[in-house]
C-alpha cells in the first residue's frame, strides 16, 4: 500500500515537472508579444508572430527568438520592426487598425439595430382587413330563394 502511494507521488512529480518544463518552453514574454503582435506571420496563417499557433509553424518560433536577442541586445522595437520589414518586405508589418476599422463594428450594430427597429415597425403597423361590404341586393333574392328551397326538403 505505502509503495503504491510512493509511486504515485512519483508519477505525478514527473508528469508535473513535464508540463512545468513543456510550459516554460511554449511562453513567450511581454517584451516579445508585443512586438510580434505587429508582425505578419509568413507560414501562410492569417495571424501574427504573437499569435501563431500552427503546430511546427517554421516562421514564427525562430522570429520570436530573434526578436528576443534583439531586444537582449537593447535594440528597440521599431528599429525590431524595421530589421523585418527590410528582410521581408513591408507585407510583414501589421499596424494598428485605424480609427475606421474600429468603427465599423459598431456602424454595423447600429445598422441592424435600425433595420430590426423597421422591420418591427412595419409587422405591428399592418393594415386591419377591410370588412365585407353589405350583401348585394340581388345576391340577398338568390339566398332566400336557396333557403326557401332547402326548407321544403325537410
Amino acid at each position: 500500500m505505502r509503495t503504491r502511494l510512493i509511486l504515485a507521488a512519483a508519477a505525478a512529480l514527473a508528469i508535473g515537472g513535464a508540463l512545468l518544463a513543456q510550459m516554460a518552453s511554449t511562453s513567450q514574454s511581454v517584451d516579445v508579444t508585443r512586438v510580434g503582435a505587429r508582425l505578419a506571420c509568413q507560414c501562410g496563417c492569417a495571424d501574427t508572430v504573437a499569435t501563431c499557433s500552427m503546430l511546427g509553424c517554421s516562421f514564427a518560433a525562430p522570429a520570436k527568438q530573434r526578436i528576443m536577442e534583439m531586444q537582449s541586445a537593447g535594440t528597440s522595437d521599431d528599429e525590431i520592426i524595421q530589421t523585418f520589414i527590410r528582410e521581408y518586405g513591408q507585407g510583414i508589418f501589421r499596424g494598428a487598425p485605424s480609427s475606421f476599422g474600429w468603427m465599423i463594428p459598431y456602424a454595423l450594430l447600429a445598422a441592424g439595430l435600425a433595420l430590426l427597429t423597421w422591420f418591427v415597425m412595419r409587422v405591428r403597423t399592418r393594415p386591419q382587413p377591410v370588412a365585407a361590404p353589405d350583401v348585394d341586393p340581388h345576391l340577398a333574392r338568390y339566398n332566400e330563394q336557396i333557403e326557401k328551397e332547402l326548407s321544403k326538403l325537410d
